[in-house]
C-alpha cells in the first residue's frame, strides 16, 4: 500500500510539472505581416520559416505552427489550443490570451479620403488634413462620418478608425496574397461617385503615398478627385507575443527575455515580425493594456 501510495504522490507531482502543464497546449500560431501587404507566396514562406526558426530559440514550442488571419482561428473549439500566438492587437486582445511582450514602435493610422473633384491636378497625390483650412477640415470630417470606407479585416488600424466613427461604415476586407492594400484602395476608387466620397484605412505614412493613377472607376472624375489622409486620434503599436494560461513561468521568461534581447534581427526577420527602424519590444503595463483595448474598442 506504502509503493502504491508513493506512485500516486509521484504522479500527481508529475501532473503540476511546468512540463505536464506545457502540454496543455501545442505548437503556436502567427499572423503573417507578409499577407497585409499584399507579398507573394513565397515571401510569405519565408516570413514563417523566420519566425519558426526565431520561436525555437526562444524556447517555445516549434511545432505545429498555424498561420491565422482572425481571432476565431485562435479561439475556436474542438482542437488543442495554441501554446503561443504572435500576432496585432485586435486578434490577440480578443484571443483571451496573455500579452506578454509587444513591439512598442508607435503605428498612426489613418484614413485616405478620396473626397470632391474639382481642379486637382489629374491622380494628384494625397495631401494631409492638417495643411486645410479649419472650415474645410471641417466639412472633410463631417462627409466622411457619411461615408464607406475599407479596411483590412482584423487589423488594428480598422478596428481603432471603428472606434472614433471616422466613417459612416467600414467594410472589412480579407487579406489577400498578392493584393495587400492596393485590393482596398481599389475597391474605394469603384465605389467613389461625386455625392459619395469613400475612403480606405491604413497607415498614415501609406496612405500619403497613394495615387490613383491605373486604377479604374465607376467615374473617370474619380482621378480629378482630392486625397485628404485623416489621422486618428488614438495611435497602435506592433505585433506582439500572447502566451497560452499553461505555458510555464520559466517558459514563458526566457520567451520573453530573447524578444527583449533581439536588438539587430536579419532583414528577413524584421519583415517577419513587422519591425520598424524604432522596434522596441517591451513587457505591457496594466496602464498600456488598458489603452489598447480602449483604442479598438474593446474598453477595460
Amino acid at each position: 500500500m506504502r509503493y502504491l501510495s508513493l506512485i500516486s504522490f509521484s504522479l500527481a507531482a508529475a501532473c503540476l510539472s511546468p512540463a505536464a502543464q506545457a502540454q496543455n497546449c501545442e505548437g503556436g500560431a502567427y499572423m503573417n505581416p507578409q499577407l497585409f501587404r499584399g507579398e507573394a507566396a513565397y515571401q510569405s514562406a519565408v516570413a514563417e520559416q523566420e519566425m519558426h526558426a526565431f520561436i525555437g530559440r526562444a524556447g517555445l514550442p516549434q511545432a505545429p505552427l498555424y498561420a491565422i488571419k482572425k481571432v476565431d482561428d485562435i479561439t475556436a473549439s474542438g482542437r488543442t489550443p495554441y501554446c503561443w500566438v504572435y500576432t496585432n492587437q485586435v486578434t490577440g486582445l480578443m484571443s483571451g490570451y496573455k500579452l506578454a511582450v509587444f513591439n512598442n514602435e508607435v503605428v498612426q493610422p489613418a484614413v485616405l479620403a478620396i473626397t470632391t473633384a474639382g481642379k486637382a491636378a489629374t491622380d494628384a497625390g494625397a495631401v494631409a488634413l492638417k495643411t486645410l483650412p479649419p472650415a474645410e477640415q471641417k466639412a472633410v470630417l463631417d462627409q466622411l462620418q457619411r461615408s464607406k470606407c475599407f479596411g483590412t479585416a482584423a487589423g488594428v488600424e480598422a478596428a481603432i478608425a471603428k472606434a472614433e466613427g471616422l466613417c459612416g461604415n467600414v467594410e472589412d476586407v480579407a487579406p489577400q496574397a498578392t493584393v495587400g492594400q492596393q485590393g482596398l484602395i481599389a475597391k474605394a476608387v469603384f465605389a467613389w461617385e461625386e455625392q459619395s466620397w469613400a475612403g480606405v484605412v491604413t497607415r498614415e505614412p501609406a496612405a500619403l503615398g497613394v495615387s490613383l493613377k491605373g486604377l479604374a472607376g465607376r467615374s473617370e472624375k474619380v482621378h480629378q478627385a482630392r486625397l485628404v489622409v485623416v489621422p486618428t486620434k488614438a495611435t497602435s503599436v506592433g505585433f506582439g507575443l500572447y502566451l497560452h494560461a499553461s505555458v510555464p513561468d520559466a517558459a514563458a521568461k526566457k520567451a520573453v527575455a530573447a524578444f527583449q534581447g533581439l536588438t539587430a534581427p536579419s532583414k528577413p526577420l524584421a519583415v517577419a515580425m513587422d519591425l520598424g527602424p524604432q522596434f522596441s519590444f517591451v513587457v505591457p503595463t496594466a496602464e498600456q493594456l488598458e489603452k489598447m483595448r480602449a483604442a479598438i474598442g474593446l474598453g477595460k
